[in-house]
């Protein structure tokens, strides 16, 4: 597995996804994706998969601190004390007594930032938390949550071959932060491109791998995929032994110019153009 390192931060290249995963598999989905070297597994209150998370990492062969585990905290808990309590609460699903990288999952103009950041922060200074960072944060949402907390070092936010985040990418960059790519496989759609598809057989590879490696070859992005089968997490996984030409990484940018976003909840913030 690669690594994207700054300062103290040591944060694997590609990182294994739990949403939508059933009880029942997410388990055995986890324990495949650590067998396979995967050591950034990512999920959320929301989810309901933390209990199972837990369970395949105290249950592996893999030592706590090899793994990179991130958790969020819904957009409902982010008052300062129900920061605390939720957050205690995620520790206990998963059997840890601290968390890699902690994120507000979703912004809430109810609650202010300025709070729930507070309360972040005051999880850092305890040792409970080592990084903190946002999800679904436009950028001015995000320039906003850094002028509070200039330690945030992430911001994840959906993108794939068929959604530009140019706007946040350069946000990012300038902030020397790191851009958490969620839905990288498009719920499957990266199957329906034919341009992927053209790639896919020019690199002997798959549609998946292709657009994750498109991903994971530009500077401090790191992509979540999520799958229940274990071929198919062994082939994602297979993603670091070769590299896209530079006329086949722009034909896939203009891909991204469609701007097809595929979460949008009503609560979503009105997105940048």
């Amino acid at each position: 597995m690669e690594y994207w390192t700054k300062d103290q931060l040591k944060m694997p290249k590609l990182a294994f996804g739990t949403y939508k995963l059933k009880p029942e598999e997410a388990v055995l989905a986890v324990q495949q994706a650590l067998k396979f070297g995967l050591r950034h597994i990512d999920t959320a209150q929301i989810y309901q998969t933390e209990t199972q998370v837990g369970k395949a990492i105290k249950e592996s062969s893999i030592p706590r601190e090899s793994i990179f585990l991130t958790t969020k905290i819904w957009r409902d808990f982010l008052k300062a004390k129900e920061v605390k309590k939720t957050f205690q609460d995620s520790l206990d699903r998963l059997r840890t007594d601290y968390i890699d990288l902690l994120l507000i999952h979703w912004p809430n103009p109810k609650i202010p930032l300025e709070e729930t950041l507070g309360a972040f922060k005051d999880l850092k200074k305890a040792n409970k938390v080592r990084f903190i960072g946002v999800s679904n944060f436009t950028c001015k949402l995000l320039r906003r949550a850094r002028s509070i907390c200039p330690e945030l070092i992430t911001n994840q936010v959906e993108y794939h071959p068929l959604l530009s985040q140019s706007k946040m990418l350069d946000f990012i960059a300038d902030q020397k932060m790191f851009l958490t790519a969620y839905c990288p496989l498009i719920r499957g759609k990266v199957f329906k491109i034919q341009q992927l598809l053209h790639l896919a057989e020019k690199y002997k590879k798959t549609p998946c791998q292709i657009s994750l490696r498109w991903l994971v070859e530009q500077k401090n992005v790191i992509p979540v995929f999520k799958s229940s089968h274990k071929d198919h997490i062994k082939e994602n996984v297979d993603i670091f032994n070769f590299e896209l030409k530079d006329e086949d990484k722009e034909q896939i940018f203009r891909l991204s110019k469609n701007k097809q976003r595929i979460i949008n909840p009503p609560f979503a913030p009105l997105w940048d153009k």
